[in-house]
């Protein structure tokens, strides 16, 4: 075969560049190809990730926070935009869900604002018409349920995406609070919380503060019936409850005031039953007020808290041992006390014949000896005293 010469026509150059430029494009569309098939599982692999609240496609990918059913939904728009905004970026955020509101920014909007804003999504209402709705509902109650109960229905003429139908519920919360200040909406107790869950990991102050002034404004309402309820509301107020008590645990050195202000709190709280899935855990808690209280010098507080836990969980080890450790470390100088110490602490002995641990040996002999020093005392005094008389409180070593 003869070799093709340099100088070839240009017919047969052009195709020449013609194929090479074709596998150029052949090579070009498999890499988009392979690029695309990666986006796709990558996509796919984030979508079914219940951490990830991202928009792909679609406003029907992020549901409304009306589909969660643990916590209240304004809490969990609340949440959204903490993780999402706060935490997240912003920007982002935007660009994979058009159409997303926060509670801040819809309360910076004026009134015609607002109601225009709701004639955009298809809801024609005025002053007249979100007064008389609010009438309609509890005292104290929802304005996010108003939202449901008398403005979706109005609008059923057509689709609504989830961020529309989540303005629906933060501007009800708006219209409600302006309209009415005198009794404000649920909302705004709820508000409280995520105010202080807004809060920064080390303004832990500000967070122990808020869950106070929360706790204390859902008693100032009535605070919960049986159910569980505010305002026909159910609330969970185990898990706000438990974090108030861990966060006085751990701040109670450089914030004592606050760790007393839990004190106090926690005191209207103790016969209540938390009903809810992150219901406090009462024993564990208590334990840890205890603890908080000794840490402040109020040791007859701290002991008045341990029996009352003894007489709910009697056969607690861990209970009786903190009894038996408060009551010897504060005799008082009766010896009853310490005799009552000894005999909470030998009662948590391991069954059967399964040794102890060096430390329960060694407390135990800690209070039998602070016993016979007692009682080596109070022999002293009466061998002193006139007649051999035993002074009161004190007697012999059986």
């Amino acid at each position: 075969m003869a070799r093709k010469r340099p100088w070839a026509s240009g017919r047969d150059m052009s195709q020449q560049q013609h194929r090479s430029a074709q596998r150029r494009a052949e090579k070009r569309h498999r890499r988009e190809v392979e690029r695309r098939r990666a986006r796709t599982s990558a996509r796919k692999e984030d979508s079914v990730r219940p951490d990830r609240l991202r928009r792909l496609a679609g406003d029907d990918l992020v549901p409304s926070v009306d589909e969660e059913t643990v916590v209240h939904p304004y809490l969990s728009h609340r949440y959204r935009e903490r993780e999402l905004l706060v935490r997240g970026t912003p920007w982002r955020w935007r660009r994979e869900m058009p159409g997303f509101w926060t509670h801040a920014e819809v309360a910076a909007l004026a009134d015609d604002a607002l109601f225009a804003a709701l004639a955009e999504r298809g809801l024609v209402v005025s002053r007249t018409d979100v007064l008389a709705h609010i009438a309609r509902m509890p005292a104290g109650g929802s304005a996010w349920r108003m939202s449901r109960i008398h403005w979706l229905p109005a609008v059923r003429s057509r689709s609504l995406p989830a961020p529309d139908r989540d303005f629906l519920g933060l501007a009800a919360v708006e219209l409600w609070r302006r309209l009415r200040p005198e009794d404000p909406p649920l909302e705004s107790l709820l508000a409280i919380l995520a105010d202080a869950e807004d809060l920064p990991d080390d303004d832990r102050a500000g967070q122990l503060a808020g869950l106070i002034r929360f706790l204390a404004a859902v008693r100032a309402r009535g605070g919960p019936d049986d159910a569980g309820e505010v305002s026909g509301v159910r609330l969970p107020l185990g898990g706000p409850y438990t974090r108030m008590v861990i966060l006085a645990f751990r701040l109670v050195e450089k914030h004592p005031q606050l760790a007393a202000d839990v004190l106090a709190e926690a005191e209207h709280w103790a016969e209540h039953t938390f009903v809810d899935e992150y219901g406090a855990d009462r024993l564990f808690l208590g334990r840890m007020l205890v603890l908080v209280c000794v840490e402040l010098g109020r040791e007859d507080d701290a002991e008045r808290r341990l029996r009352a836990l003894l007489a709910q969980f009697p056969g607690d080890p861990a209970t009786r041992r903190l009894l038996a450790v408060q009551l010897h470390e504060n005799p008082h100088d009766d010896r009853s006390r310490l005799v009552e110490a000894l005999e909470l602490w030998d009662s948590t002995r391991s069954a059967g014949d399964e040794p102890e641990d060096d430390d329960f040996q060694q407390v135990r002999d800690e209070i039998a000896e602070s016993l016979r020093l007692h009682d080596a005392a109070g022999e002293s005094a009466a061998a002193g005293a006139p007649g051999g008389a035993i002074p009161s409180g004190t007697s012999g070593v059986a």
